[in-house]
């Protein structure tokens, strides 16, 4: 058990230390031989995590979706009113934003061009859904009387993620405010925006 724990570790640590440094100096302009001096491990045990340098960004970027949409599909299926699920929705989104930080920061565009052609087609397709389930949220809350019923989900989705995302160019873990309290001043924003005139207290 203590040396899967410890497999587990150093693949962890693999993963953020390449992740970095993709987003600093660039997928293509990364080395193996960078990814493994950072590490202080020969190139050739990085072949024990993976296979290529293709499949380690493949892993990183499929990985950080699939728990984002799993996360926030467990909270539109929860029982939780739908400002509940909206506050725990932000709340999920800034912490895998942030716990994937370099990840985030890696271009957007670089990240599609790299990856082949089936998983740029999957990516794609995993993002649409995750907006998707966004706008549920939002329907519902429309559908309770909860949230204003003129809303345009996709519109206030594309806001309220564009508001967390931007979090990625000044939030600092050490800063004055933490992540939660990002999240609490985010969702009380949010919900003052949506909710009906007749559930304002």
């Amino acid at each position: 058990m203590k040396k899967q724990n410890s497999q587990k570790k150093r693949e962890a640590e693999v993963y953020a230390v390449a992740a970095r440094l993709f987003a600093t100096k660039g997928f293509h302009a990364t080395r193996m031989q960078d990814i493994a001096d950072e590490l202080g491990m020969q190139k050739g045990s990085l072949y024990y995590y993976f296979n290529s340098k293709d499949d380690l960004l493949k892993e990183l970027v499929t990985g950080s979706i699939q728990e984002a949409q799993d996360s926030l599909q467990t909270i539109l299926d929860s029982d939780q009113s739908p400002k509940q699920k909206l506050a725990l929705a932000i709340t999920e989104h800034l912490r895998i934003l942030q716990q994937n930080a370099d990840l985030h920061l890696i271009n957007a565009q670089e990240i599609l061009m790299s990856l082949d052609e089936e998983t740029a087609v999957t990516t794609n397709t995993r993002l649409k859904n995750y907006e998707n389930i966004w706008s549920a949220i939002v329907q519902e809350g429309i559908d309770t009387g909860d949230f204003r019923p003129d809303l345009d989900q996709k519109i206030i989705v594309k806001a309220l993620l564009g508001l967390c995302n931007s979090t990625l160019t000044w939030f600092e873990p050490t800063g004055r405010l933490s992540n939660q309290q990002i999240a609490q001043i985010y969702t009380e924003l949010m919900i003052n925006g949506l909710q009906s005139a007749n559930t304002v207290s």
